[in-house]
């Protein structure tokens, strides 16, 4: 449960923050695609990182999955296009993006795979320790 409410602060507060920046320094119709775009890719980042509870998304077998890659696949391109086709932009209220607009939005979401990788670590790195003093009472 805290590791969501976690996962959550964390997508949360990086949308807003997008969100924000963008209401400040752009128009209000590319804030609202920022944080669409940006709460997206969090989404998909976090699919791809949660595929193993304790495996790291940097290994081949993250990939092995081909539904998991069409599905993946799709999203991209429902993204991309809610972006630069008109009748879904009119449709969700979005608007074309630049290529620093989609950076931005992309280098912000990848944060999701840090916090993830960070706890995946963690937990390997107790893992090993609980089963050795399982057994330690046992032995004597």
């Amino acid at each position: 449960m805290i590791w969501l409410i976690v996962v959550g602060l964390v997508m949360g507060a990086g949308t807003l923050g997008v969100a924000s920046w963008a209401e400040q320094e752009r128009t209000a119709a590319v804030a609202h695609t920022m944080g669409l775009v940006t709460f997206s890719l969090y989404s998909l980042f976090f699919s791809i990182t949660t595929r193993d509870e304790r495996r790291t998304a940097f290994s081949l077998d993250t990939f092995s999955d081909r539904t998991f890659n069409l599905a993946t696949v799709a999203s991209v391109l429902t993204l991309i296009l809610a972006t630069v086709l008109g009748p879904l932009q009119k449709l969700l209220e979005t608007t074309s993006l630049d290529v620093q607009q989609w950076l931005i939005c992309i280098c912000v979401a990848l944060s999701i795979i840090v916090v993830s990788e960070v706890r995946k670590a963690i937990r390997r790195r107790a893992a090993p320790a609980a089963p050795a003093a399982a057994e330690s009472p046992t032995e004597g």
